[in-house]
């Protein structure tokens, strides 16, 4: 997605609320008319009477009155158009930063922060709303009033008109200089938010590590160095704003100086009434002000505009390739790999030409070495990453045409690092098949043996775990992960080293709870103690991304090479 597509994404939302930002215009050429009218009442009065001419002042106050409160509902109405144009464009344009998030390729998460996304998906969005609500409805006004202060002005006297378009155009000139200064100091400014982001989470998420080893004084030296570079570069963009404040102010009087004393000259000479002087300077207040504001208006628009651009790169993103096809086909073989490729990048492939099947209902596990491409084949089969040459398919169909959200129908995960959000039990497990009752959940708890334990927690199912499941053992995790699994009640179990992380009593108990999600399923498991898989089907032997062995437990046994040896030092470890 180029540059000019990503921009139309957020025009479009722009247009979509368009009739609100129409409404906000009509309402603010209102509000601009009825000033320029209440001035001529003014003026035409003044006039009168020192013309000698009798004017009837309730009928003066009657009219004022009538043109002020049609100015002031406008305004109001205005505000409220605004506000709600703001508000619904920023959301539909959320809307689509969130949808764009999700169907993101899985490796663009590998290499940006979680904070800085959120920074941009809270802090940025947050600058883009208000200019949406403010910025941009203040320039909509000052263009309006500029346009009809201008008009009136000219019909009072052009050559006075001639005298403002020739004064102010200097203010545009000096806030062009100030919107590109204060627009760099902007997207470094948030450059250095997210530095500091990024900084508290890892400080968060390796709070152990980071008091194990004593590094609290070089994370927080980091944060004061963040912070530091943070406030230098705010108070640049300070002076910079405190500079531009003294610079609006010496050009809006100049200009208002001299035309009001040209406005005094051309009265002396007759060429305008008093009652009309009166009501140039009312009018020149209001035009000075909409003339000001509007290119000062667009300083802080920059920092819109740098937001806009960093939500850009999210955009940018490549996202999944996914194909329409939902449903499986009717096949003995559930997974098939053929000839497949795969490198995180391109100068080191961790899978080559590898090649396997497996056949519906069977229990398959993958042994190797550490980074041999065991976990690579689940993130492949998962639909995480693409390959990079070969083909493999899935229940009949080729990964190209599977439906992303449906071929991740068809497996159910279960991973040695269990990831539990922080909310209740329940709702957790619920993930695993959001439309399944409380009986279900209850029989998926009971099947993964965590049901009684549940019962004791305080507020039983419905008990807040905590940050990853901060109140649970690693085995009450682990057996959470399988109650969910069960409740999916995929076709195709994924178990990625379930026990590794635990200890041998706790790993024997939870055993018995994968059987139970393992009974009628086609399984693959990634094992770390061997021990775990002797009963498989088939086991192959992963190194250096080629399958070097395969075979049941005893074949590979009695074969007396790769296995046997890495059996033999298991053993020898658990002794």
């Amino acid at each position: 997605m180029g540059i000019q597509m990503r921009k139309k994404i957020f025009v479009k939302c722009m247009i979509q609320y368009g009739w609100l930002l129409l409404i906000e215009a009509v309402l603010a050429i209102i509000v601009s008319y009825t000033m320029v009218q209440g001035n001529k009442v003014i003026s035409v009065v003044i006039d009168d009477m020192l013309g000698g001419k009798e004017v009837l002042f309730a009928s003066f106050v009657i009219q004022f009155l009538i043109f002020t409160a049609v100015g002031v509902l406008a305004s109001f109405i205005q505000s409220i158009a605004a506000l709600k144009y703001g508000v619904y464009t920023c959301t539909k344009y959320k809307d689509l930063v969130v949808e764009k998030l999700y169907s993101i390729e899985y490796k663009y998460f590998d290499s940006n922060y979680v904070a800085t996304l959120l920074n941009k998906v809270i802090g940025d969005l947050g600058e883009i709303a208000g200019f949406l609500e403010s910025v941009l409805p203040q320039m909509i006004s000052n263009i309006i009033a500029i346009i009809i202060y201008s008009v009136y002005i000219a019909q009072l006297n052009l050559g006075l008109w001639i005298v403002i378009v020739v004064s102010y155009p200097l203010i545009f000139w000096i806030a062009n200089i100030l919107v590109k200064k204060i627009s760099g100091l902007q997207n470094i400014f948030r450059q250095k938010v997210d530095k500091m982001a990024e900084i508290v989470q890892d400080a968060v998420n390796g709070i152990l590590v980071l008091r194990s080893f004593g590094m609290e004084q070089i994370f927080q030296k980091k944060m004061h160095r963040a912070a530091k570079e943070l406030v230098e570069n705010e108070e640049k963009r300070t002076q910079m704003t405190n500079t531009s404040m003294v610079i609006r102010k010496v050009v809006q009087w100049l200009p208002n100086i001299i035309s009001a004393v040209y406005a005094v000259y051309l009265v002396q000479q007759g060429n305008i009434s008093l009652g009309g002087l009166v009501a140039f300077i009312l009018v020149l207040n209001k035009f000075v002000e909409a003339f000001i504001e509007l290119p000062f208006c667009m300083v802080d628009a920059s920092a819109g505009m740098v937001c806009i651009k960093r939500m850009e790169e999210i955009f940018d993103a490549k996202e999944e390739i996914s194909g329409t096809e939902c449903v499986p086909m009717e096949v003995n073989v559930a997974i098939c790999f053929d000839k497949v490729n795969f490198g995180y990048t391109q100068d080191n492939l961790v899978l080559q030409n590898l090649s396997f099947e497996v056949k519906k209902g069977e229990n398959i596990a993958f042994v190797g070495e550490s980074g041999g491409g065991k976990s690579t084949i689940f993130h492949l089969l998962c639909g995480f990453y693409e390959k990079t040459s070969g083909s493999y398919q899935l229940m009949g169909r080729r990964i190209e045409d599977w439906n992303r959200n449906a071929l991740r129908q068809q497996i159910a995960l279960v991973s040695q690092n269990v990831f539990l959000f922080p909310t209740t039990v329940e709702e957790n497990i619920l993930y695993g098949n959001p439309k399944a009752t409380h009986e279900e959940i209850i029989e998926a708890c009971k099947k993964a043996e965590i049901h009684a334990f549940i019962m004791t927690l305080p507020q039983g199912y419905q008990t807040i775990v905590g940050e990853r499941g901060a109140i649970l053992s690693g085995g009450q995790k682990q057996r959470i992960s399988i109650a969910r699994a069960i409740l999916k009640d995929a076709p195709i179990l994924l178990l990625d080293e379930p026990t590794s992380a635990l200890d041998v009593e706790t790993e024997s108990s939870i055993q018995d709870a994968i059987g139970a999600v393992m009974a009628g399923r086609t399984c693959i498991t990634i094992a770390h103690r061997l021990s775990t898989i002797v009963h498989a089907d088939k086991i192959l032997v992963l190194k250096q991304g080629h399958i070097v062995e395969w075979g049941t437990h005893e074949e590979l046994m009695a074969l007396g090479q790769v296995y046997a040896a890495m059996y033999g030092e298991a053993n020898n470890e658990e002794l």
